[in-house]
């Protein structure tokens, strides 16, 4: 291999290593000291909240309900995901700017999105802030929103138990 090539290689290497101890570090501590109820009612609020951005008609699709998550270096976890629906507005591309307004105002690092076709469907993704992700969806046959909370320390199989009792 030539000396600039394996050069490149090690940098290239060392920035993934980098990158992946910062991930495995920021999904460890994101739902930190947080109980379950806690993570439940700060995605519950965040996706209500961002419903009403958008104006009424919001109906539960799924959820809250409990998901597993990973929490760094093998350890597993519990997150909650929630998601909303209702129909369309007239002015898809405004709604999306004021979700990621609202988004943006509450800590959530944003990036739009838009599929191809004629009818193309216009959107945004979140992540961080109150919850772990976050979309919304302003397809022209309806709307959707849905976001998980932050992943926090928990047995799934017990809490899934529990919560039937």
């Amino acid at each position: 291999m030539k000396p600039t090539r394996r050069k490149a290689v090690i940098v290239h290497r060392s920035a993934v290593a980098v990158l992946l101890a910062v991930a495995v570090l920021t999904g460890c501590s994101s739902g930190l000291g947080k109980s379950p109820e806690q993570a439940k009612q700060s995605l519950v609020t965040f996706d209500e909240g961002s419903t009403d951005v958008v104006g009424d008609g919001w109906e539960v699709s799924d959820g809250p309900r409990l998901g597993k998550c990973g929490r760094g270096l093998g350890q597993g976890g519990v997150q909650y995901v929630y998601a909303m629906v209702r129909s369309a507005s007239a002015d898809p591309k405004a709604d999306v700017v004021a979700v990621e307004r609202h988004w943006k105002e509450l800590g959530v690092t944003t990036e739009r999105y838009q599929t191809g076709g004629e009818d193309p469907i216009l959107g945004v993704r979140g992540r961080g802030g109150p919850v772990s992700s976050s979309d919304f969806r302003a397809d022209p046959r309806g709307y959707t929103i849905d976001g998980s909370s932050q992943c926090i320390a928990g047995d799934f199989e017990k809490m899934s138990l529990d919560s039937q009792g």
